[in-house]
């Protein structure tokens, strides 16, 4: 299993750990490439290499006229940009629905903005729809946030750990005024995860990049690697520690809790629950796709006193386990969510287009040449069986028979 490790030397922002990213070996035109599909113009990406306190790195250099955004910490009262609009959540999440980007680094990067917005619901007292991101919302950081989900699939990163969070003194300056350092949504983000005092006034750990690694990394003890790559992603500012941060990729040793060799590992995560409307439990499904999960399904059950109710099951990846249990938590009743380890067996997958008489059609091949499976996206079927006004079932034949025959 290939593990990143996030060392926060000089603390994170997005900015960083794109930048780490880049210097540990990500392709910058496959990045910019992918990033360029959630919002095609208006920025500029022109990586460079600076020194921060003797240890060379890059300045990721990705810039948005009239945002300072991320902009890799903050020294005091700072007021960010604010010519953007504040978006909601829908809006960011629309944004990366209509992207480019894979499956999988759409539900990452979605599952990094519903906790954004769960942070900043529980911050200003009101829920995840109706909250609005500011300094998070602007485009600069939803191309931070998209960058790391991509280069995570371009570095080939089964896991993400980090060290534990560093935490400076002093008070930082938002979009509604001076706030502690941390700032609340940042404090809410790291709730449950290890941080560590540090004598600098400033912000060391951004709330985006607090979002991303608090919803896509798993907190525990540096693992024990072979490092085949290290990067250093410099911050903006100068500090008298080096205002790094430092990814270093390897293989996990056997023995380490991250190594592979018994199948790939995922997280069951249940609640029964017996006081919700069938009608809400459509969007809980969404929201918890959204949130990450490979899977979602419910089962009938029976509970005490003879009482019919649900048990609302959910797979995910372990570096999504805390964004689906806060998921499960905020889009139903329950008060509490389970969760266990398990492993899984996988055929090799691959994405793939296959041709059709209704023309290009997205699909996933399975399996190794001889036994190999297609399957198209039923995402395309329903939008091919609307737009013809024809019968699912009558798309979905001749569709599936145009994937056996790519086969042959």
């Amino acid at each position: 299993m290939r593990v990143a490790y996030v060392e926060m030397i000089g603390g994170a922002a997005g900015d960083m750990l794109l930048a780490a990213f880049l210097d540990a070996g990500a392709d910058r035109a496959a990045l910019e490439a992918a990033l360029r599909t959630v919002v095609p113009d208006g920025w500029t990406f022109a990586p460079r290499r600076v020194v921060r306190g003797g240890i060379a790195a890059i300045l990721a250099g990705l810039t948005v006229p009239g945002e300072d955004g991320d902009a890799g910490h903050r020294h005091g009262p700072h007021e960010h940009g604010n010519s953007h609009a504040h978006r909601t959540l829908a809006d960011v999440l629309e944004i990366v629905e209509r992207s480019g980007l894979t499956p999988r680094q759409r539900e990452r990067t979605a599952a990094v903005y519903v906790a954004l917005a769960q942070a900043e619901a529980r911050v200003h007292g009101t829920d995840v729809t109706h909250a609005r991101f500011h300094e998070v919302g602007q485009i600069d950081a939803i191309l931070d946030v998209a960058a790391s989900c991509v280069a995570l699939d371009l570095l080939a990163i089964d896991e993400l750990r980090c060290s534990p969070f560093p935490i400076g003194h002093g008070t930082i300056g938002m979009a509604h005024g001076a706030y502690p350092n941390p700032p609340p949504a940042t404090a809410e983000l790291l709730r449950g995860w290890p941080t560590r005092s540090v004598d600098i006034a400033a912000e060391l750990v951004t709330t985006t990049a607090a979002a991303i690694l608090t919803t896509l990394a798993v907190h525990g003890d540096r693992p024990d690697l072979t490092v085949e790559a290290i990067g250093y992603g410099a911050g903006s500012s100068d500090f008298t520690i080096p205002n790094v941060t430092r990814i270093s990729i390897g293989t996990a040793a056997p023995g380490d809790g991250s190594a592979a060799g018994s199948g790939d590992r995922v997280v069951v995560l249940e609640a029964n629950i017996d006081d919700m409307s069938p009608q809400h439990y459509e969007l809980a499904l969404e929201r918890l796709f959204a949130a990450g999960a490979r899977d979602v399904w419910l089962t009938p059950i029976v509970m005490k006193k003879g009482r019919p109710a649900i048990t609302l099951s959910a797979l995910a990846l372990p570096a999504d386990e805390r964004a689906v249990a806060e998921a499960m938590l905020a889009q139903t009743t329950t008060l509490g969510v389970r969760v266990r380890s398990e492993r899984r067996h996988l055929l090799e997958r691959t994405e793939t287009t296959i041709d059709t008489p209704y023309g290009p059609v997205r699909a996933k091949r399975a399996g190794p040449n001889g036994s190999a499976r297609v399957r198209p996206e039923y995402d395309d079927l329903v939008r091919i069986a609307r737009e013809r006004g024809l019968a699912l079932a009558e798309v979905a034949r001749i569709v599936e028979a145009a994937a056996e025959k790519s086969l042959t």
